[in-house]
C-alpha cells in the first residue's frame, strides 16, 4: 500500500508549494532525506510533542532531546528548529535535509 501522496498548495505571494504526506506529517517538497531517516524524524517529532503540555516553556528541551538522538543514531551535526513560522536558508550536507508541519508546528532538520 502506497501512503504517498502529493498536493499542491497556492498561497497568497502565487508561489507553488508542493507537498507530501508522509507518516501524518506534511512533508514539504523536494525532500532531501532517505525514507529511514525521514520517518525517524517525524516520529521523533510526533512523540516530542505528544508528550510536552507547554510547547513555548519546553520548546528547546524537545529540540535538544531531538538533535542528540540524531547525533547519536545518524551521526553528528544535526540542527533542529521548530516553530511556528520562520524563513531560511542553510547548507546541509546531501540527503540530510527535510521540512515539515506536523500539528501547528513548522519543522526543519539538516545535517551540516
Amino acid at each position: 500500500k502506497n501512503n504517498k501522496t502529493t498536493t499542491v498548495i497556492f498561497d497568497m505571494s502565487e508561489d507553488v508549494q508542493e507537498y507530501t504526506y508522509l507518516w501524518g506529517a506534511q512533508v514539504r517538497l523536494p525532500c532531501d532525506m532517505p525514507d529511514d531517516i525521514l520517518r525517524d524524524a517525524i516520529q521523533s517529532v510526533r512523540a516530542e510533542l505528544d508528550a510536552v503540555d507547554d510547547f513555548e516553556a519546553q520548546g528547546n528541551d524537545i529540540v535538544e532531546r531531538i538533535k542528540h538522538k540524531f547525533d547519536e543514531k545518524w551521526n553528528p551535526y544535526w540542527h533542529v528548529i521548530i516553530g511556528r513560522s520562520y524563513g531560511s536558508f542553510v547548507t546541509h550536507e546531501t540527503r540530510k535535509f527535510v521540512s515539515f508541519k506536523i500539528y501547528d508546528k513548522a519543522v526543519m532538520m539538516y545535517k551540516a
